[in-house]
């Protein structure tokens, strides 16, 4: 890192340089409590080398900001919402003691209402605010707008922080339509906020370029995402969050009734949601959506931003490193979930039975 003497968090303008070593993005060395804004790749190839996240990383939800907003408060309200959305989608992740807990009746609202307050008595997290996110993840409802923005902001950050059990949150803000000067000030005012109230914030290469008080870092992605330079970006919706492992993916409907299908075959027994594998110490480490480790089997998921040109050239790079380490790979789409899960299921039984039969007869 060059260091010029001049602190990157006060100083106006200044430039940082950060280079990475092999084939692992250093998030980790990019400050995760201020705003700095992320020179070099663009937002889809930070994208690809965000999954899977790194080891050492915060946790990192990538936004967009809202058209023309037409004031402070907006972006905030906007920003927060949608973090509640995840936090309660993300639930039980951050509180594993409800995870047998799938009713609503009364008594079980009471039970994970009591299991947040315990949590938060040996925590930093408010009571009343946790167990209110709790409910409303029962209920799948807002339930969060009682309190403060100054606490909210805290809490989906203690939350979200405790669901993939790292330190920091960060929205990494990606490019959308051209904002006005006065958007833009409005805009870069809201990601100061969301800073002094428990978040990082990245600006992703072109977003509101005309605040340029805040600190640049330059980042050098991984080679094989030089080597997938899009000739044109895909649909992007306007959050997105990594996956935690161990789970199917909350905001997939498609990974959902897939696993609701599976958890009533025997057959699917020994699979694993959303792991980390790499065939070496030096390969790029791959997340698959699903994975049956001892019969080396992978399904991937494919919903629409898996059209596009990057996504869709790193989708056959992940595969090819897949089949190299002996894994068969079947790629489905949502819709071919949602209009034809029996016939899914009866291919990826296929395919496991004849995996077991070879591993019998060795």
């Amino acid at each position: 890192m060059r260091n010029d003497g001049r602190n990157p968090s006060t100083t106006p303008g200044v430039r940082v340089s950060l280079v990475t070593c092999g084939e692992a993005l250093s998030l980790s060395q990019i400050p995760s409590d201020r705003v700095v804004r992320i020179e070099g790749p663009s937002a889809e190839q930070l994208a690809v080398s965000l999954d899977p996240l790194p080891d050492g990383a915060p946790v990192i939800i990538r936004y967009r900001l809202p058209d023309a907003p037409a004031s402070l408060v907006e972006v905030v309200d906007d920003c927060l919402d949608r973090l509640e959305v995840i936090a309660r989608q993300l639930f039980p992740a951050w509180l594993p003691e409800a995870s047998e807990i799938t009713d609503r009746s009364d008594f079980d609202v009471r039970v994970v209402r009591g299991l947040a307050r315990r949590k938060a008595s040996i925590t930093d997290h408010f009571g009343p605010f946790l167990a209110d996110v709790a409910e409303a993840a029962l209920y799948g409802r807002v339930a969060t707008r009682r309190f403060e923005p100054e606490l909210r902001a805290r809490g989906l950050a203690r939350i979200i922080g405790d669901a993939y059990q790292r330190r920091g949150v960060v929205l990494l803000i990606e490019p959308d339509e051209e904002l006005s000067e006065d958007a833009e000030r409005r805009a870069a005012m809201a990601c100061d906020w969301m800073v002094g109230h428990g978040f990082g914030v990245w600006l992703a290469r072109g977003v509101l370029p005309a605040a340029d008080r805040f600190p640049t870092w330059s980042v050098s992605v991984p080679a094989f995402v030089e080597q997938l330079a899009p000739t044109g970006a895909g649909p992007t919706p306007v959050v997105e969050y990594p996956a935690v492992a161990g789970r199917p993916h909350p905001a997939s409907v498609a990974e959902q009734t897939l696993e609701r299908c599976l958890a009533r075959c025997g057959w699917a027994a020994g699979r694993v949601w959303n792991q980390v594998y790499a065939s070496h110490s030096l390969a790029p480490p791959i997340r698959a959506d699903l994975m049956w480790v001892d019969e080396r089997v992978v399904v991937e998921i494919d919903g629409p931003d898996h059209r596009g040109v990057l996504k869709y050239a790193d989708d056959r790079r992940r595969d090819n490193g897949l089949v190299l380490a002996g894994f068969a790979v079947l790629r489905f789409t949502n819709d071919e979930i949602a209009d034809d899960a029996a016939r899914v299921l009866a291919m990826i039984e296929r395919l496991l039975s004849s995996k077991r039969e070879e591993g019998n007869l060795e």
